[in-house]
């Protein structure tokens, strides 16, 4: 139904390894790539996972994925926080988009990914939020100033992770990561019209001494002001223009109290 559709991509996303049958995830891979879907999946997200892949299958995740044949550059995977420096040129060499959540990581206690090192070994590697059940926001903002500081203190080393390499980390390459760095993730001519205007006004954003670090360490969400998806204004002057946000505030409250329903109500 999706397909060619500018700016949705239908993918095929098997959970992971511990909660898929080796026969569903191959069966997955085949579907994904009868149809040139992308693949999602989360890989070595917790030690647990980790050390039962290599008690059962005597290979970490992405070793016991490429046996599939489930690795290439058409999958996504998510964390890949337990990874060595074997796992790391497997990744980078089947050309794998891997997505770093370093929000959900932490709420998880799922463990802190080898950033610096995936990036040195030339892994595919951008920012994400993970979904709402793992993060309380889906906030990228929040996102680059966590990635960069979480690196920084389990390091000990202020230098580890700088600003520039976090914002990189959530435009050119989370595209990279994606394989759509020739459509998205920079300011460049023939690439769509992706963009954001930062207000620049706020208390906790005076100063500027070095915009980087200003986007990474001061700004907030709010601080988003408008919103371009290519080429048309979504947002503008923090008004959304595509949808009525009082009617979906309204619809999350609804939902809101129906969740807290279900789980007051007595087991059946």
């Amino acid at each position: 139904h999706w397909k060619g559709d500018p700016l949705i991509h239908a993918a095929v996303a098997p959970h992971s390894i511990y909660t898929c049958s080796e026969k569903t995830l191959r069966e997955s891979a085949a579907l994904a790539r009868k149809y040139g879907a992308p693949i999602l999946i989360h890989v070595s997200e917790t030690k647990r996972e980790a050390d039962e892949s290599r008690s059962k299958h005597g290979l970490s995740p992405p070793q016991y994925l490429e046996k599939l044949g489930v690795l290439g550059p058409d999958v996504l995977a998510a964390h890949c926080i337990w990874v060595d420096a074997a796992d790391m040129a497997l990744l980078a060499s089947r050309q794998v988009g891997c997505v770093h959540n370093p929000g959900s990581n932490m709420m998880l206690a799922s463990g802190v990914a080898p950033v610096v090192e995936m990036r040195a070994a030339g892994v595919r590697l951008g920012l994400g939020t993970d979904g709402a059940a793992a993060n309380n926001d889906l906030n990228l903002m929040e996102e680059m100033d966590l990635a960069a500081k979480l690196q920084k203190i389990t390091r000990m080393d202020p230098r580890a992770l700088g600003a520039e390499a976090a914002v990189e980390m959530a435009t050119i390459s989370g595209a990279r990561a994606l394989h759509l760095e020739a459509e998205i993730g920079s300011l460049e001519s023939g690439k769509k019209a992706d963009l954001i205007v930062l207000g620049m006004n706020a208390p906790h954003a005076v100063p500027l001494y070095q915009v980087y670090s200003q986007i990474v360490y001061a700004l907030k969400a709010s601080d988003v002001e408008t919103v371009v998806i290519g080429g048309r204004a979504v947002m503008e002057n923090g008004r959304v223009l595509t949808l009525n946000q009082a009617e979906v505030v309204a619809e999350a409250r609804k939902y809101g109290a129906k969740v807290r329903a279900s789980l007051a109500a007595p087991a059946k």
